[in-house]
């Protein structure tokens, strides 16, 4: 295994340690960011579409399982890495600026949040459509908020 495929699934385990223990417990109006999502965004710049549907595979599942959503982010992870790849990878030769940045990842945060009130409506897990408004719209939003954040303060 490689010493970059290695560092990044250390970065993805520390990642999801912190979406669990700390981006859970901060919500607005029921609302969380997903740094889980904006990680994976961010790899998708410079992995494959195998290896990337792999990495979405597994983070989802090691969010799924501290939170006791079985397969629930899995699912909407990989689902949205596979539609969303090849043009992730296509405007990835460009660099952004801040309100382009804010556009890509509130898509895609619409998008996979869409995902996972599907699922959820699915199997019956919210009973409450505030929970579904507040997940999907303010959810994509505080998503998109924290990555263009870290967009903004990353090093090159």
């Amino acid at each position: 295994m490689r010493s970059e495929t290695i560092r990044d699934l250390f970065i993805g385990l520390i990642v999801v340690a912190i979406q669990v223990i700390l981006f859970r417990h901060l919500k607005i109006y029921g609302a969380e960011s997903d740094l889980v999502l904006i990680w994976l965004l961010s790899l998708c710049l410079r992995k494959s579409r195998t290896e990337m549907l792999l990495y979405a595979a597994f983070f989802g599942l090691m969010q799924d399982s501290l939170t006791d959503l079985w397969g629930l982010h899995t699912f909407s992870k990989t689902l949205l890495i596979f539609v969303s790849y090849g043009y992730l990878n296509k405007i990835s030769e460009n660099r952004f600026i801040i309100w382009q940045t804010f556009l890509v990842i509130l898509a895609a945060a619409l998008l996979h949040n869409l995902i996972l009130a599907g699922l959820s409506g699915f199997v019956e897990l919210y009973s409450s459509s505030a929970i579904f408004w507040s997940m999907v719209i303010g959810g994509s939003l505080y998503t998109a908020v924290i990555g263009s954040f870290f967009y903004l303060v990353r090093t090159e």
